[in-house]
């Protein structure tokens, strides 16, 4: 594994679309600035942290006001490590530089996709390992090898050289799965880059995230002729169907008959269906019907099942169980396979789920029949439906239109026709599993559901009752005579692909095509060529057939297409058990843009007829756009380049980030405004980071073939000066680009070290606008192991052209804060992390700081309009625990703020740490235990707050995650909250037990009317509080008794605060004493304790009441020490 030393980069690309398509970053709600010197809580705060496979760790704040944070804390020995985020459409990606080459050609770029990370359940709070297949090298695409067995090598293969302990092995992609223990894959980065060698671990040819697997959620018979098949005496019997899925109820009437072998995949240790997919399906396929009569009867009901549960009992999986399913249906004999399950991602059919389909397909002959997905888009076929082998099935309803869920084609990146055929599944009848309830509950023995799912037993029913009448046929040769003797419905190609299945055409269809559709791919502009495409024509039976042959084709809008398709003959005679073939020409130049869908029909003498979907895609008017850097030595530029292209007419139409292949990269783009922002990335001979230069062309014409110089030798070097003396820690330099729409895309590279940085000076732009960044983060000159006094934050910004890179930061454009560091508890240890985010960004990423416990310094921080976040990781000697969550402030200049992370006392708060709002007649509540003593937020990676709330006395609502919401009655109501939270480890040793009680009443208002219910709120303060929260036995507590406000607005809320009480505890709350107590007036009271010689902690409780009523409890257990 390389490593670059010496130098750090983190590099950030936001964009931000107020009405495209190509966006991550929502703006604010408000979408205003705060104003100056106001400071904003995040109230609202969500964070989810990942650990990537090379052991960084990646945590995501959402801000109360739409800003999102990014923070970067390095994995052991990571410190010269650089990093490129980017986002592509809703989701967020951070990869590091030194594994970037090998994305995604041999790391899956979904490993590096935060976003999808988080929401599959794979983040740090979620599990401790990252699921990977691990594919050797040496295995052919697409064919079964013992490549899994031996990695490519042609011995045993050791795995666990390369860090692994297999759990399963996927022989038909040469491939093994295992849960990788987070931040433990430096062994197996170490094998991918390196070639194997006899005793080592195996040649590893590619790493792909173990991806999550989920199900994909009438009297349908007649529909497909099924009636008709039954009748002629053809019901799938002698034919075996594997169905992967949830598993099965065998003890349900319509299914205690049909299971002829069964493999549980996901470690429940049976099949027996606890979530109801699976039992559904199966007797959509081949139930009995006997629970009701007969009327819910399955397609193939003599069909025999093999049952293999590859999704959990909460209708999940891992891509790694149903590859090592499918592996085991076919090596048991399954003539066809029925999956009504896939993965979010949209693939080329070129990922492991697709390629195992392929390969066992030609291995066995068996035909997988998969759900084409429940996206509705064009273009949102998942993986394995993805598949080319796959007969993957979109659905209809019962008037045979395409339903509005069922995935569209074409496939992704090909542009090939998906899916191949549709089949009824919109509220289809079938078995309920005992137990469940999945889809609408029709009576003890049914539900009724929709989705692909639902249409894809139908298909595989077919093919089952289809195999039994010509056993001799093939899985493809299945599919072939599926497809066409399918009946179109209306739709185009992608929509349908030949049609929606009907059994009696499919029995007396004889004559097939190969391929079964045929996909003419992209048509590339300027459109001046042919494109052709073969189709075959195979006749099984005893006697020559003739077909007349004709081609109907339309565009995207249904116009016919006329006098640009042509075939090679208007007519075939295929010989008795031959061939014959036919060729479709194309003329590329006729026609409007976009996709194109038709079928070519072949009609017998008796009127029967053979139909192939066919289709292509006509692309835009576009142009070559050559991005070429080159070095400041004036050579082709050989370290890292990166590069943000964004169409500044309407960043929808074209934005991409893109990593430039050696020195030189080109994108086709449509005519317009364009803006590309480059980053070249020099290194040393030892791969450390030398230099970095921004080459910036904000605004340049693309009306054909076009080519960007990003020259190093144009740019300016960039430097800041301090009254104070200061080394460098980091600097970032960040573009934003904005349309003529109001979408805007930004780019961000942040250097550690005293690296020199340079950027290149520009024009103003005259369409959308432009913004230019230079950040820096000094700091006080120190030696090795020493703590700096003071550090400066700095960002500098320019509107519409990046005209200077000398900066100079003087008390007229900074602020000063005075920051103490407390931890709360002796081994715990602390991160500072304070991202900056410029007038119009609502982007921000910053690199973690180790701080020392305990200690006390000066931060300086611009100001003209910059918002200041600042927030601290709490970790142990292992883990990242969670957060301290500052408040947002846009300083003055010469203002001074304090602020305190980590010290006593912590309690629960409003504000910062939790929130009770009201929406209409909503109530909502959302709750950390566990403020700190400055106010910050904890946000934590466990659940650690029960949450509780009884309204009228009665208990209705509660939470083991901090979060309720409740619906307020029209008469109103009187609340009760309970908020409790209990730690006690090494790194948390203070207010190990926090509980917190408010009474209350709330109302309903407008619906349109969103409020902050005025709680009341403690603060508490520690005479002569030590920077490790000890305090003098004889201390005096100062309460400060307040409501929750509303943070956008400076007024005060809630009725006028009647008193307070206080009690104190030595004995950790087994014994309380009463404290007397003096109001100083505005809800501030103090109070003196006076703990016993030998006391270790003191213990708070304290009651607050207000004059309408409302009041608070609080006991705070281990408050502070006493020393």
């Amino acid at each position: 594994m390389r490593t670059r030393a010496g130098a750090a980069a983190a590099i950030a690309t936001a964009i931000v679309l107020g009405g495209g398509t190509w966006s991550a970053v929502a703006a604010p709600d408000t979408g205003q600035e705060p104003a100056p010197g106001h400071t904003a809580t995040r109230t609202t705060a969500t964070t989810a942290t990942v650990t990537l496979l090379t052991g960084d760790r990646v945590t995501v704040t959402e801000q109360a006001d739409g800003r999102t944070a990014v923070a970067v804390l390095r994995g052991p020995g990571r410190e010269g490590i650089a990093f490129q985020q980017y986002t592509d459409g809703d989701h967020l990606y951070v990869v590091p530089l030194d594994v970037a080459d090998l994305v995604p050609t041999r790391l899956d770029r979904a490993l590096f996709d935060v976003t999808g990370l988080v929401a599959a359940g794979y983040d740090d709070a979620s599990r401790s390992t990252l699921p990977v297949i691990v594919q050797s090298a040496g295995t052919p695409s697409g064919s079964v090898a013992d490549g899994a067995r031996a990695g490519g090598s042609g011995g045993k293969a050791d795995w666990a050289a390369a860090g692994l302990s297999p759990d399963r092995t996927l022989e038909s992609v040469g491939a093994v799965a295992d849960g990788l223990p987070k931040g433990r894959a430096t062994k197996l980065l170490a094998a991918l880059e390196a070639p194997a060698a006899a005793g080592t671990a195996p040649a590893i040819d590619r790493v792909w995230l173990d991806a999550p697997v989920r199900s994909l959620d009438a009297d349908s018979m007649p529909q497909i002729g099924a009636p008709e098949a039954w009748a002629a005496g053809y019901t799938g019997e002698g034919v075996t169907v594997a169905v992967l899925d949830t598993g099965i109820d065998a003890t349900h009437p319509d299914l205690d008959d049909v299971v002829v072998g069964e493999r549980d995949f996901t470690g429940k240790g049976s099949v027996v269906d606890g979530q109801g997919h699976g039992s559904h399906v199966a007797s959509i396929l081949a139930g009995s019907g006997d629970a009701s009569d007969g009327v819910n009867q399955g397609v193939a009901p003599d069909a025999g099942l093999l049952v293999g549960k590859v999704l959990d009992d909460g209708g999940s999986g891992e891509m790694s169980w149903v590859i090592e399913g499918m592996e085991w249906a076919a090596s048991s004999g399954a003539d066809i396979v029925s999956m009504s399950l896939g993965a979010s991602e949209y693939t080329d059919g070129t990922d492991p789920a697709a390629r195992a389909v392929d390969a066992l397909s030609a291995e066995y002959g068996t035909l997988f029949v998969i759900a084409a997905g429940n996206a509705s888009e064009h273009g949102t076929i998942g993986t394995p439906g993805s598949a080319s082998s796959a007969l993957t099935v979109g659905a209809v309803d019962d008037a045979d239109q395409v339903t509005d869920f069922s995935s569209r084609g074409p496939r992704a990146g090909d542009h090939a026709i998906k899916p191949d055929v549709t089949a009824p599944g919109d509220g289809i009848v079938a078995a309920r599993a005992a137990g469940t309830t999945l889809g609408d509950v029709v009576d003890d023995s049914y539900v009724a559901a929709s989705g692909t799912s639902m249409a894809t037993p139908h298909v595989a029913g077919a093919a089952a009752v289809l195999r039994q009448a010509r056993p001799e046929l093939t899985g493809p040769e299945l599919k072939a005579v599926l497809m066409g003797s399918a009946q179109p419905t209306g739709g185009t190609v992608w929509d349908e692909g030949a049609g929606r299945i009907l059994l009696p055409s499919a029995l007396a269809h004889q004559v097939t095509t190969n391929p079964a559709s045929l996909s003419l791919g992209a048509f590339t502009f300027p459109h001046e060529s042919v494109s052709a495409g073969t189709v075959t024509y195979t006749n099984p039976t005893a006697d020559d057939v003739t077909l007349a042959l004709s081609i109907d084709v339309t565009d995207q809008e249904g116009a016919p297409l006329e006098g640009a398709v042509t075939l090679s003959a208007d007519s075939v005679t295929i010989p008795a058990g031959g061939t014959a073939t036919v060729d479709v020409t194309v003329d590329q130049g006729p026609g409007a843009l976009g996709r194109y869908s038709g079928a070519l029909v072949a009609t017998g003498a008796d009127g029967s007829t053979v139909r192939t979907a066919v289709g292509w895609y006509k692309e835009p008017e576009l142009f070559d756009l050559t991005l070429r850097a080159t070095g400041r030595d004036g050579q082709p530029h050989t370290g890292v380049s990166l590069a943000t292209v964004m169409n500044a007419d309407d960043a929808g139409a074209y934005g991409e980030f893109l990593f430039l292949e050696g020195s030189e990269t080109t994108v086709r783009v449509p005519a317009g405004t364009y803006s590309v922002a480059g980053y070249l990335l020099t290194e040393g001979e030892e791969l450390g980071l030398t230099e970095a230069t921004a080459a910036l062309e904000p605004e340049l014409t693309v009306t054909d073939d076009t080519t960007v110089e990003l020259d190093a030798r144009q740019a300016l070097p960039v430097s800041v000066t301090t009254p104070r003396r200061t080394d460098q820690l980091a600097v970032s330099l960040t573009d934003q680009r904005g349309d003529t729409l109001g979408n805007s895309v930004g780019s961000t590279i942040m250097l550690e070290g005293e690296l020199p940085v340079f950027v290149t000076p520009t024009e103003p732009v005259t369409t959308g606008t432009f913004s230019f960044v230079n950040q820096f983060t000094l700091a006080e000159p120190v030696g090795a192991g020493e703590v700096p006094s003071y550090t400066y934050d700095l960002l500098f910004h320019q509107e519409t052209a990046m005209q200077r890179t000398r900066f100079r930061a003087d008390a007229s454009n900074t602020a000063v804060a005075t920051v103490r560091y407390s931890a709360p508890g002796p081994e715990a240890q602390l991160d500072t992390v304070r991202p900056g985010w410029a007038p119009g960004h609502f982007f921000a990423i910053a690199l973690g700081y180790p701080v020392e416990p305990g200690t006390e310094r000066t931060e300086y921080l611009s100001t003209g309009g910059v918002l200041w976040g600042h927030d601290v990781a709490v970790m142990d000697d292992v883990d990242l625990q969670g957060f301290l969550v500052g408040e947002t402030v846009v300083p003055l200049p010469r203002e001074r703020l304090a602020e305190r992370f980590g010290g006593a006392v912590l309690s629960t708060r409003l504000g910062t740490g939790g929130v009770v709002v009201q929406a209409g007649s909503t109530l909502f509540a959302g709750m950390s235990a566990w403020s700190d003593g400055g106010g910050n937020g904890w946000l934590g990676f466990e659940p650690e707050t029960r949450l509780d709330v009884w309204q009228d006395g009665e208990h209705v609502g509660e939470s083991a995650e901090g979060y309720v919401e409740l619906a307020v009655p029209d008469g109103g109501a009187h609340y009760r909250l309970a908020v409790a939270g209990e730690r006690e480890t090494p790194w948390w040793a203070l207010s190990t037990g926090v509980s917190t009680e408010w009474e209350f009443t709330a109302a309903p208002v407008a619906e349109e009317e969103f409020s902050y219910l005025p709680l009341l709120d403690v603060a508490y303060e520690i005479e002569d509080l030590t920077l490790d929260s000890t305090a003098p036995r004889n201390a005096e507590v100062t309460l400060r008794v307040s409501h929750q406000t509303d943070p956008a607005s400076d007024g005060a809320a809630g009725a006028a605060v009647e008193g307070a009480r206080l009690w104190w505890s030595a004995d950790d709350g087994a014994t309380w004493h009463a404290a007397a107590v003096s109001a100083t007036g505005d809800g501030t009271y103090t109070a003196k304790v006076a703990a016993p010689k030998g006391t270790s902690h003191v213990s708070l409780k304290v009651e607050a009441r207000d004059a309408a009523g409302s009041t608070i409890k609080q006991t705070v257990v281990r408050a502070y020490k006493v020393g």
